[in-house]
């Protein structure tokens, strides 16, 4: 019998992990959870609210389809309920892209078209890899945090959880973003960066 995932959020974000999902055919989509929505997202029923998650049978997967420009702590809630209720996190990994065998996917985390993910690396629960985004060799990303479209990890970068790497960033080899910190979009990061600050440009620089 096939595998059932319910997909917790139905914003622009669900849709692309929706598409990911059934192209990985990992498992099948049963229905998304959104407050905000409803009727259908894609073809997809919309099941109700978070009150949904209790109806479910404990053991279900899910996977958390809600993005997130900066801030991760939301995503981790969503992801932190769904535990609460005996779901089980489904990790979704598009057939394009590419993954190491080498690599370790923690639970519940999203790899989306064309991302890399090289020898070595680790990304964790519930971790978003975005469209195109390169993690290099010995990185490490923690749980919740999101590498956002076309951003590049060099080898060796350490991304603490909750953080938020924007898209086409880049980060030099070795460099630490701390947690729940934001790197802009485009940002050129060659040092380490502070826990829970803003750091743009490039070279990037805090935001004070």
């Amino acid at each position: 019998m096939a595998r059932r995932c319910v997909i917790l959020g139905g914003g622009g974000h669900a849709r692309v992990v929706l598409e990911a999902l059934r192209a990985s055919k990992a498992a099948i989509a049963i229905g998304i959870v959104d407050p905000a929505l409803k009727g259908a997202v894609e073809g997809l029923k919309v099941l109700g609210g978070d009150e949904v998650l209790k109806t479910l049978p404990k053991g279900t997967l899910f996977v958390v389809g809600l993005g997130a420009v900066r801030d991760n702590k939301p995503r981790r809630v969503l992801f932190e309920k769904a535990l609460a209720r005996g779901l089980k996190p489904l990790s979704v990994v598009h057939p394009s892209a590419l993954v190491s065998p080498s690599a370790v996917l923690e639970s519940g985390c999203v790899i989306l078209p064309r991302a890399v993910v090289n020898a070595g690396a680790r990304v964790g629960a519930n971790a978003i890899i975005n469209t195109g985004a390169i993690v290099e060799h010995d990185c490490v990303v923690l749980a919740h945090a999101h590498v956002a479209t076309g951003a590049i990890l060099c080898g060796r970068v350490r991304v603490e959880a909750l953080a938020h790497i924007g898209a086409g960033a880049v980060v030099r080899q070795g460099v630490t973003v701390g947690a729940a910190a934001v790197v802009g979009a485009g940002a050129v990061v060659v040092k380490d960066v502070a826990a829970a600050s803003l750091v743009v440009g490039a070279p990037a620089r805090p935001v004070v």
